[in-house]
C-alpha cells in the first residue's frame, strides 16, 4: 500500500507520462483503454446513458471524457494536482456542450467531501490497490451513490498469481494460499464456452496474423531483453494491494453492495515472462483474448478484473 502523499506527488509529478503509458504506449497493453470501455459498458448496463457518473481516482479524466461523449454528466476526483490539470487541459479541448458536463476536483477517495447520494454511478479503475483496506473506501462510496447505484471497481487480480508461473506464484504456495486460490479457480474453467465466441475469435485471429508478423519483426528489431523496464521506487517497489473476485464481492457485501458481477481484462495468453521477450507480438495475440473478457474462464489468465456492484434501493 502506497502512502497517501506518495501518491500524489508522484502521480502529479508523472501525470503526462502515466497516461501516455496507460493508453498510448504500442510496446505495451492498452489495459487503460480496455479498462475504461469495460466500466462505462458497465454503468450503461446497469445506470444507463444519462446518469451522473463520479470516477473515483480519475486521473487524466480519460473515462470522464468519454462518459460525457455518450450522455453522462461526469464528475473525475484524484488526489494528484497534476492529474486534475492534465484532465483539466482536455475538457478545454472539448466542444461546449461536453465541457458543460464535466468537472475535475482534487480530492481523497476515502473523504470526499461531496454531497450525499448525489450519484447514480461511481468508477474506480486501479484505485482499490493503492489503498491499506476496502472498508473506508467502500463506505465513502455507498454514501455518494444514490439508492439503486452502480459501483464499479477494477482490481488486480489475486487468481492470476496461480497462472503466471512466476515469484507470485512461489509466494502464494510458500504462504500456504495455493488450495484456497485454487479452489476458487477451479469452478471458472468448468463453464462451457459458447460457440459464437470461439467462432468470433477464430475469426479476429485470421484477420490479425498479418499484424502479429509485424509485431514479432518489430520486436526482433529491438535491443535483446525488450524494452527498458522502468524501476518502481519508494513504496510502488512493494507489491500492490490484489484481490480475488470472491474477496472483494465479500467486502463489498458487509458494505452494503449486491448484485456482483466480474468481468476480467488484461489477458494473459502465454507466460508473462514471454512478454519481455516479444512484447509487440505478445500484446497484439493478448488483445485477440478480449473477444472472452466477459466469459468466466477469462479470469484465470487475465491480471485484471472488473467488478459491478449495485447499491439497493
Amino acid at each position: 500500500m502506497a502512502d497517501a502523499d506518495y501518491v500524489r506527488e508522484y502521480f502529479s509529478g508523472q501525470a503526462a507520462g502515466w497516461v501516455t503509458k496507460a493508453y498510448e504506449e504500442p510496446a505495451e497493453y492498452p489495459v487503460g483503454v480496455q479498462r475504461v470501455r469495460l466500466a462505462l459498458q458497465s454503468v450503461v448496463e446497469r445506470a444507463g446513458r444519462s446518469c451522473e457518473l463520479i470516477d473515483l481516482g480519475c486521473g487524466g479524466g480519460e473515462l470522464c471524457i468519454d462518459a460525457a461523449r455518450i450522455g453522462m454528466s461526469a464528475t473525475g476526483l484524484d488526489i494528484a494536482e497534476g492529474m486534475i490539470a492534465e484532465a483539466g487541459k482536455k475538457r478545454e479541448q472539448l466542444t461546449p456542450e461536453l465541457r458543460e458536463r464535466l468537472s475535475f476536483v482534487v480530492g481523497n477517495v476515502l473523504e470526499t467531501g461531496l454531497g450525499d447520494e448525489t450519484f447514480d454511478a461511481a468508477t474506480a479503475i486501479g484505485v482499490v490497490e493503492y489503498l491499506p483496506e476496502d472498508s473506508a473506501f467502500l463506505a465513502e462510496t455507498q454514501r455518494l451513490l444514490r439508492p439503486g447505484g452502480t459501483l464499479v471497481i477494477s482490481c488486480r487480480n489475486r487468481l492470476f498469481n496461480m497462472a503466471s508461473l512466476n515469484a507470485y506464484t512461489q509466494e502464494e504456495i510458500e504462504d500456504g494460499n495455493a488450495a484456497r486460490l485454487l479452489s476458487e479457480m477451479l469452478p471458472l474453467q468448468s463453464e462451457r464456452l459458447p460457440e459464437n465466441v470461439l467462432r468470433n475469435f477464430v475469426a479476429s485471429l485470421e484477420t490479425a496474423l498479418p499484424r502479429l508478423s509485424q509485431a514479432i519483426a518489430a520486436d526482433e528489431a529491438m535491443a535483446p531483453g525488450g524494452p527498458p523496464q522502468e524501476k518502481p521506487v519508494g513504496p510502488f517497489a512493494q507489491p500492490r494491494r490484489q484481490h480475488t473476485p470472491e474477496q472483494l464481492a465479500d467486502a463489498a457485501g458487509r458494505a452494503g453492495f449486491s448484485d456482483p458481477t466480474f468481468v476480467a481484462a488484461h489477458p494473459h495468453p502465454l507466460p508473462p515472462s514471454i512478454e519481455k521477450q516479444y512484447p509487440h507480438f505478445y500484446n497484439q495475440l493478448a488483445r485477440l483474448f478480449e473477444a472472452f473478457e466477459r466469459q468466466p474462464q477469462s479470469l484465470l489468465w487475465s491480471s485484471t478484473f472488473i467488478a459491478v456492484f449495485t447499491k439497493p434501493g
